[in-house]
């Protein structure tokens, strides 16, 4: 597809303002990564729960190298 060229004020207008908006998004802890497993199912089936558990395992045995404190608890 070939872009449209809006002219110079319409292409600046809005840009700063998204920019901004990620930049905020970006301030803002992520999502637990618990949401991973109880955000999905209204009753989580047993693999599920087993990765989970996994995942929380791994977690607390490697935590160390994720940004975890980015996320929230």
């Amino acid at each position: 597809r070939k872009s449209r060229n809006l002219g110079p004020e319409k292409q600046e207008f809005g840009a700063p303002q998204v920019l901004e908006a990620f930049e905020q998004a970006e301030r803002e802890p992520k999502p637990s990564p618990k949401l991973l497993f109880s955000d999905v199912y209204l009753e989580m089936p047993p693999r599920l729960r087993r990765q989970r558990a996994e995942l929380e395992r791994h977690l607390e045995t490697y935590g160390e190298h994720y940004p975890l404190q980015h996320f929230q608890k």
